[in-house]
């Protein structure tokens, strides 16, 4: 039962009132409407946006401040930039500000290190009310962050009331680009550099290109589609099947395991995934901290089997071995059937009531593995979970089996 009070003026503080409805803190806090922002907990009274926001993360979902001191500390500096950059500010504060969460977001799929964080959520918020300046010539790193917070957190939590959807076709805006001078790969600290100099070009010219492409494209479109309306401004389409119904999970087999010859913290490994007789596929994982290579051999694994193949040190990993991760980062650990006897390579994991066909390939700019992953988790009994549905395999008998980790509890999967 709640314990405490939260009360929000009307149609202010968005910021604690995403926050409050992300963690599902109506267990900690009974929200009022009132004149003034607070929070009182049994005669303690706390004022101010980030401080509150803190409070209900912490009592709620703590991973959001962080999970070690550094992300933390980077959280932290995040949610107070956020809720003084956009208030007040004039036009040329905005670009600024966007380009500034553009350049971030160059190599970022989230703001503070691999998840969504407070800082996330904070920041939406008050760049919603300004997300009409931004555009994709300009600033297509925080258009594709933006999207897949409004699916993620928005339209699944149905807050679409209070934060209305900004129309983006996702397929007009450009993959990330790391920073690079001169044609060598730069380090994070001069692609930083790199980036701010590119977001202070784009807040003095991103206005006028943005108009004139912005008119080029219309008349491709019309020319292409008649007197169609945009795909971008287009109704949105009848609800889909679930987004994670499109990830192809498997049971996988280990048949060999090798060090990875240019790069001493991955393990090269041949894994059936029952894409046929004979047939297996090589994937690299960075497990060799956490795993002798004899416990990697012939071993029994749950993996996704259809992300696009990316080259890793030269070799091309061709799907991805699913682990779970301590909360402080102690362990890491392989996810495998519970019951291995009951089993075969290539049966397909699926989240009861949340089927669907799986994606031959999941298109990379849709995001959406990106956008169940955050909900991947291990609870107590060390089953593996997406939100609170355990992954099932689907066996040849019929009968589901799920898939577990040796210890990490708490933890989180990818």
């Amino acid at each position: 039962m709640a314990t405490a009070i939260l009360t929000i003026p009307e149609k202010q503080a968005k910021d604690v009132f995403l926050v409050y409805k992300y963690t599902k803190a109506d267990g900690v806090s009974r929200l009022e409407k009132g004149t003034d922002l607070s929070l009182e907990v049994n005669g303690d009274k706390f004022d101010g946006p980030i401080t509150i926001a803190k409070y209900l993360a912490s009592k709620t979902q703590p991973e959001l401040l962080g999970d070690s001191k550094e992300n933390q500390a980077e959280v932290e500096e995040w949610c107070s930039w956020a809720s003084t950059a956009f208030k007040n500010a004039n036009p040329k504060e905005i670009t600024a500000a966007i380009q500034k969460v553009n350049a971030h977001l160059s190599s970022r799929t989230f703001i503070v290190h691999n998840k969504i964080s407070l800082a996330d959520l904070i920041l939406f918020s008050h760049l919603h009310g300004a997300s009409k300046n931004m555009r994709v010539s300009s600033s297509p790193n925080a258009l594709r962050w933006f999207d897949l917070i409004q699916n993620i957190v928005v339209v699944k939590y149905d807050l679409v009331n209070e934060f209305p959807l900004l129309p983006i076709n996702v397929d007009d805006v450009p993959e990330p680009v790391i920073a690079s001078t001169n044609g060598k790969k730069t380090d994070e600290k001069n692609g930083k550099k790199a980036d701010e100099k590119e977001a202070k070009k784009a807040e003095g010219k991103g206005d006028k290109k943005d108009k004139k492409d912005k008119k080029e494209k219309k008349e491709k479109k019309e020319k292409k589609e008649g007197n169609s309306i945009p795909a971008r401004l287009a109704a949105p389409a009848a609800p889909e099947q679930p987004v994670v119904s499109r990830l192809d999970i498997r049971v996988g087999y280990i048949r060999s395991c090798k060090k990875h010859e240019g790069a001493d913290s991955l393990y090269v490994e041949e894994i059936d995934l029952g894409d046929g007789e004979g047939v297996y596929r090589t994937v690299v994982s960075g497990l060799v901290k956490w795993y002798p290579i004899e416990e990697m051999q012939n071993r029994w694994v749950i993996c996704i089997a259809n992300l696009k193949p990316a080259s890793m040190r030269g070799v091309k990993s061709e799907a991805m071995v699913f682990c779970a991760t301590a909360p402080d980062g102690s362990k890491v650990e392989l996810l495998s059937p519970v019951d291995t006897s009951k089993v075969k390579p290539g049966d397909r994991i699926y989240f009861e009531g949340l089927e669907g066909v799986p994606e031959k390939q999941l298109p990379p700019k849709k995001k959406y593995f990106e956008a169940v992953q955050p909900d991947f988790n291990t609870k107590d009994d060390r089953i593996a979970y997406y939100q609170d549905k355990p992954f099932l395999i689907r066996t040849a008998s019929g009968e589901p089996v799920k898939c577990e980790v040796a210890t990490v509890t708490g933890g989180g999967i990818k």
